[in-house]
């Protein structure tokens, strides 16, 4: 820790060991009952920014895959999730939003900011997301305020099993069942396949009419990569 000292605040949750050992450059700060939405910046307004763009790519998901004929388009599985939770975090969650909610909570100096999703940005992803959900047609379609804030969503366990309980009650309740095999394997591409489909997808940006200078940079990249690691194949072969 190079000598740094650290305040960890923690809720609550009854999950959080309160008798730790050992910490030297750490020093553990319980939060009071019911005092996380009021003081806590991802209770203030992260998770549900992040909800927010998870949700987004979610349900396109599940819209590309009604477009390309995908069997089941509403079934994703571990990878998918992942897939969508990192972009959303590291890309579409701004520092700036960040730094905004810890003000909001006077954890950070600066006066107090009022809710980040009443910016221009998280309105219109808001909104993407209401037409998204409009578009896959769900019968009795939630409001998409309801769905990113829904009811007993974050209700935290009033009792909490050790390791042992947990692994006790799987034991039992796998007793009579099979085991299953539940991996993903992803399907394999070949050098030729990504090529062609670096290319198409290039071709296709340049007549899309929303693209950006941004985005062709980025497919380009990815095409200099695969170009160059397929000259150096060569330059290996006629060695």
């Amino acid at each position: 820790m190079h000598s740094r000292q650290v305040l960890l605040m923690v809720d609550n949750c009854p999950a959080h060991n309160r008798n730790i050992e050992g910490l030297q450059n750490v020093e553990l700060f319980f939060l009071p009952p019911n005092m996380i939405s009021k003081i806590e910046p991802c209770d203030a307004g992260l998770i549900r920014v992040f909800k927010m763009y998870y949700r987004n790519k979610f349900y396109r998901k599940i819209l590309e895959g009604y477009e390309v004929g995908q069997t089941d388009p509403v079934k994703i599985n571990v990878l998918d999730s992942i897939n969508f939770a990192i972009p959303a975090w590291t890309t579409n969650v701004q520092q700036e939003t960040i730094a905004k909610k810890f003000r909001h909570c006077k954890i950070c100096l600066g006066d107090a900011i009022s809710e980040n999703l009443n910016e221009p940005t998280c309105k219109n992803a808001i909104h993407e997301l209401d037409v998204m959900i409009t578009d896959l047609a769900y019968h009795n379609k939630m409001d998409v305020n309801n769905l990113l804030d829904y009811l007993g969503e974050s209700d935290t366990c009033s009792e909490v099993q050790n390791l042992e309980e947990i692994v006790d009650t799987i034991g039992k309740n796998n007793v009579d069942d099979e085991v299953k095999d539940d991996t993903i394997t992803l399907e394999q591409v070949t050098r030729k396949e990504a090529l062609i489909a670096s290319r198409t997808l290039h071709n296709f940006m340049i007549q899309f009419e929303k693209t950006t200078p941004e985005l062709l940079d980025a497919i380009r990249k990815v095409r200099d990569e695969l170009q160059q690691d397929l000259n150096l194949k060569k330059k290996k072969k006629t060695q």
